[in-house]
């Protein structure tokens, strides 16, 4: 019986995207970096010697595949969080079948779409690899997990930066800090026996003096989602104005763009990022560019309301707008219409 942290950290959609995209290869860096784990054990080695060999391997693999090392390290680091919370609070002699469908359900909990089935079955044998190299989950979950206290510790502590959930209690987790696995997950697979019991446990209050560790800060953020490319992922929304007052910068919601910089749609996932992603979106030149033209669109509409203007005040198009003065004789100009810069479409344009 286990339980899960409660928020589940994100996986960056980075990886995600090139998980989906090409599986098979996925899961095979996962094959790779699992037998380079188990090589390191072998050798004597201990759990920090492991991951550090399987991050060896996997890493150059995986940016072969198109991901940035900071997104390769923010993936380890959330599995970690996920994954570690799960065989902390897990049994003590779960084995290889229990620690994979830890890996299996944390995946599928940490990713907002559904991982293909190769992705998947790798998860289950990287938990059975870690019990044939000899590691046991109580162990493993310290090795995965930062220290206690420190920011991306996913379990609550005491003000002395000591977790209050003891290794293998579930129940001593506060509610609102723990979740369990999916029902229809690979936890449930496993019989019942890695779920919680009928009706949940009576779990423990948070105490007064408790509270969870800051949140993981994550060196890929900026990988995950740069500038000009949403990751699929749209950004925060400014509230709805009922009364119809605001207007402008204030519908903005902070953090979002600067007026007149439009970010690409939530579903751009094949721009480059950047301003060349912003030009792609808007299907134009990069922001930015005073010397570049509008778009075909937007010229033909600027020009034709400008032979329109001119034709309401009986001139030519694109005349100057000091050519209709009459002149007195005196230096005076004569009666004229004046034009109003704001209702002229045409203003501005000579």
């Amino acid at each position: 019986m286990t339980m899960f942290p409660m928020p589940m950290p994100e996986m960056p959609q980075e990886i995600i995207d090139i998980a989906v995209a090409n599986p098979d290869a996925f899961a095979d860096a996962m094959g790779q970096g699992m037998d380079a784990f188990q090589g390191a054990m072998g050798d004597g080695g201990d759990m920090g010697a492991a991951f550090q060999a399987m991050g060896d391997v996997m890493g150059p693999i995986m940016q072969d595949m198109g991901c940035s090392p900071e997104a390769f390290d923010a993936a380890g680091d959330c599995v970690g969080a996920a994954v570690g919370g799960a065989m902390h609070m897990g049994p003590a002699d779960c084995g290889g079948a229990e620690m994979g469908a830890m890996f299996a359900d944390a995946v599928d909990m940490m990713c907002p779409q559904d991982m293909p089935a190769p992705v998947m079955d790798a998860c289950m044998d990287m938990g059975q690899g870690m019990a044939d190299a000899g590691c046991m989950p109580h162990d493993a979950a310290a090795e995965m997990m930062p220290p206690p206290g420190e920011p991306g510790f996913p379990l609550p502590c005491d003000p002395a930066g000591e977790c209050i959930v003891p290794p293998g209690d579930p129940a001593a987790c506060p509610p609102d800090a723990c979740q369990p696995p999916p029902p229809d997950g690979a936890c449930a697979d496993m019989g019942g026996t890695m779920m919680p019991p009928e009706g949940g446990y009576d779990h423990a209050p948070m105490p007064p003096d408790c509270g969870m560790p800051p949140p993981m800060e994550v060196a890929g953020d900026v990988a995950m989602a740069p500038p000009g490319d949403m990751g699929g992922q749209p950004g925060p929304m400014a509230p709805p104005d009922p009364t119809g007052e605001l207007s402008g910068a204030e519908n903005i919601a902070p953090g979002g763009p600067p007026p007149g910089d439009m970010a690409p749609p939530p579903g751009d996932m094949a721009g480059d990022g950047g301003m060349g992603a912003l030009g792609d979106a808007l299907g134009g030149p990069p922001a930015g560019d005073p010397g570049a033209a509008p778009p075909p669109d937007a010229a033909d509409a600027a020009l034709g309301a400008a032979m329109d203007g001119a034709a309401a005040q009986g001139g030519a198009a694109g005349a100057d707008a000091g050519a209709g003065a009459v002149d007195d004789g005196a230096g005076a100009a004569g009666p004229e219409e004046v034009v109003d810069p704001a209702a002229d479409p045409s203003a501005g344009m000579g």
